[in-house]
C-alpha cells in the first residue's frame, strides 16, 4: 500500500501486481493430478538408469575429496567435500536412497557448524564416508535395516557430541 498523500490517516492506493500466471495457466482443463503423478513418476524412473551412473562418479568423487582433505584440512577442501556431499544428499531421495539423504546432512551439519577445518576431526568425517561406501556398495534403498538406522541415529548422535565440545572450547 502507499499513501499518495503523505499525512497521517490519508487512505492510501493499493496497488494490484499483474497476475502473469493466469496467462499460462489455463483456469479449466489440462491434466488431472493423477495423470500429472505419472508423468513425474515415469520422467524419474527415465532418469534412475543415469543416476546409478551419476551416483557412482560422486561415490569416487567423494573419496578423492576426503584424501585430500584428509592430506590437507583447508577451507577450500572442506567446501569443496560440502558442496559434493550437499549435491549427494539432495539428490539421493529422489531415486530410492533416503539414508544417503540422512548421512549427507549429518555430514554437511558437521562441516558447515565446525569451526574451521582445521578443527575437523577426519575420523569422524570418514565414518560418514564410509557409511555413505557402504550404501552405495550394497544398493540400501528405502530407509535400511535397523542397523543402517542405527548408524544414521549415531553418526548425528556423534556430531552434535563433537560440535557441543568445539563450542566449550
Amino acid at each position: 500500500m502507499s499513501d499518495t498523500s503523505g499525512k497521517p490517516g490519508s487512505k492510501g492506493v493499493i496497488e494490484k501486481p499483474p497476475n502473469k500466471l493466469a496467462r499460462i495457466v489455463p483456469k479449466e482443463g489440462g491434466k488431472l493430478l493423477s495423470e500429472l503423478m505419472h508423468d513425474v513418476d515415469t520422467a524419474v524412473k527415465k532418469l534412475e538408469g543415469a543416476y546409478q551412473q551419476h551416483l557412482e562418479a560422486d561415490m569416487n568423487e567423494l573419496s578423492t575429496l576426503f584424501n585430500a582433505l584428509k592430506e590437507d584440512k583447508t577451507e577450500e577442501n572442506s567446501q569443496k567435500l560440502f558442496r559434493l556431499s550437499h549435491n549427494m544428499k539432495g539428490q539421493a531421495g529422489t531415486f530410492g536412497f533416503p539414508l544417503i539423504t540422512e548421512v549427507g546432512q549429518s555430514l554437511c551439519h558437521y562441516l558447515t557448524k565446525c569451526e574451521g577445518a582445521k578443527k575437523l576431526k577426519t575420523e569422524l568425517v570418514e565414518l560418514h564416508v564410509n557409511a555413505l561406501r557402504v550404501i552405495y556398495r550394497e544398493q540400501i534403498t528405502g530407509g535400511g535395516d535397523t542397523v543402517s538406522q542405527q548408524v544414521v541415529a549415531a553418526l548425528r548422535e556423534t556430531v552434535g557430541n563433537e560440535l557441543d565440545r568445539l563450542s566449550k572450547t
